[in-house]
């Protein structure tokens, strides 16, 4: 399988793909801002803030203090990440990565000062049990081939099977990928390939495109 590194940010290697799908829950749909105090809005004023927006899905201009929770979160989960020093770390972090339900997850494990403590916590909150027992949604997207919005890598490849090729970007560690795939579709003409696209952020689909 062959391995890319993308020169931009993922995110900018999406403009223009007008087929890319986007999780519901991107924060484009509430146009109400509002500030709750004086750091609210010198926050929304800051470069890296509307960086990690855009990352998250969100439009810096309709910024709520959920939203701006969700970028104070990431902010620190980003800091956590590069407090893992060793190879183990790394691996073991990546590995889990997928599983986990959302940024706070990753804050608590991270938070956790050893590689044996953070093992505890894997073996305490079950995560291995998420790889072995899907939701039922998962099961019947995986049996009729079919892909969503939030699903691991590993059921993707259950339900696609291997890419043609991936393309990371930045840090492997944070499975921040655009996979490839080449597949055969029906139409008014007969069969024809179509190549098709998936994106990743740490490990879940945020989107897809079909050429």
């Amino acid at each position: 399988m062959k391995v890319l590194l993308l020169v931009g940010a993922l995110g900018l290697s999406l403009t223009g793909c007008a087929p890319f799908q986007r999780s519901s829950q991107s924060g484009y749909a509430s146009p109400t801002t509002r500030y709750n105090d004086q750091d609210s809005r010198e926050m929304v004023r800051d470069r890296t803030v509307r960086q990690t927006a855009y990352e998250l899905g969100k439009d810096p201009a309709y910024l709520n203090e959920s939203d701006l929770q969700e970028i104070r979160d990431r902010h620190t989960l980003r800091d956590l990440e590069k407090t893992l020093n060793s190879k183990k770390e790394k691996e073991q972090y990546s590995k889990v990565l997928p599983w986990f339900k959302n940024d706070a997850e990753k804050i608590s494990f991270l938070s956790i000062p050893s590689i044996e403590g953070r093992q505890q916590w894997i073996n305490s909150n079950k995560i291995w049990d998420r790889t072995l027992a899907p939701k039922q949604e998962m099961k019947d997207l995986v049996e009729t081939q079919d892909i969503a919005m939030g699903m691991p890598q590993e059921y993707v490849r259950r339900s696609w099977g291997e890419p043609m090729n991936v393309e990371v970007s930045g840090n492997p560690l944070y499975k921040n990928e655009r996979w490839k795939y080449e597949r055969y579709a029906t139409s008014p003409q007969g069969y024809r390939k179509e190549t098709r696209f998936v994106y990743f952020e740490g490990g879940r689909v945020v989107g897809w495109e079909t050429q």
